[in-house]
Parts: C-alpha cells; structure tokens; sequence
C-alpha cells in the first residue's frame, strides 16, 4: 500500500516526480494507453518506457522513448507522445501478447542523475479493461483515506 501522498512528499521529496497509474488491464490483441504524469520543469526532458529489470530497466534499454519534444515516437507496436502542457506522457503499447505482461517503468530520463520513474503492471487477460492513466490510480489508492476522513476516524 502507498504512502498518503502528503506525507510521501514529506518524508521523499521527489519521490512522486513521476507518477503512472500503477496497473494497466487490455485483452489479448487489444491495447492499453497508459498516462504517466510528471512535475513542472521536466518538460524538455526525455521520457521512456520500459520492461523492469530491478532498479533499472531490462538490458538496460528503453522500449520507447522521447527526444523531450512533443513529437509522437513508435518503435514496433508500442508508441509514446509527451503533452507539454499538462505535462503528462501517453504510451500506447498494441496489438497485446501474453508476453507484454509484467512489470515496466514510466519514466524522465535526467543526464548524469537517477532516472525518475513509476512502476505500472501490465497485465494482459480477457475482460473488461482496468483504468488507465494518472487519475486511475489516485481514485483507486485515495478510496480507503477518504473513507476514513468521512467516518470521522482521520
């Protein structure tokens, strides 16, 4: 379970520079667009996506990524487009194989510092899709605090 947000900031400055939705749901042959949203002055910087490989991503490679511009990237069936703006980046990945699932990273790639990033799991299975996008996980993560501040226990 996460940490309040506030008291995330709190206790980890930055650590929310980047933030995924956490989970992501398509079917077999379907797609998934997952928004991944960033903080003010990341605007110019790269973004990317990748499959997990610990701290880092697999083989050290990124799937996707951006210049820092606005123009959409495809590589193979999985595209990325940055919003400057609303600073958010949308990477789509098609036509899904069971070989797609697992456990991948959004993320700002920062010259000579730590990437920062948001882990999102990727599952691919019939059925309805999962929300996708930066609100779909506050909705979910938020529901039980606000439970709670409503009941008057917060």
């Amino acid at each position: 379970m996460r940490i309040f947000p506030i008291l995330g900031w709190m206790l980890f400055p930055g650590c929310w520079a980047v933030t995924g939705p956490g989970a992501v749901r398509g079917p077999p042959g379907g797609s998934v667009a997952v928004g991944c949203r960033y903080q003010s002055g990341y605007e110019r910087y790269q973004k990317f996506w990748c499959r997990a490989g610990g701290l880092y991503c697999s083989n050290g490679r990124h799937m996707v990524e951006t210049d820092g511009s606005e123009a959409e990237v495809t590589r193979g069936r999985v595209s990325i487009r940055d919003n400057h703006p609303q600073r958010v980046f949308t990477v789509t990945v098609e036509n899904l194989t069971p070989a797609d699932a697992g456990t991948h990273h959004c993320g700002v790639g920062r010259t000579g510092l730590l990437d920062l990033r948001d882990t999102v799991e990727l599952t691919v299975s019939p059925g309805k899709s999962r929300p996708t996008g930066y609100w779909a996980r506050w909705t979910i993560s938020l529901t039980p605090i606000a439970v709670l501040m409503f009941l008057g226990k917060g």
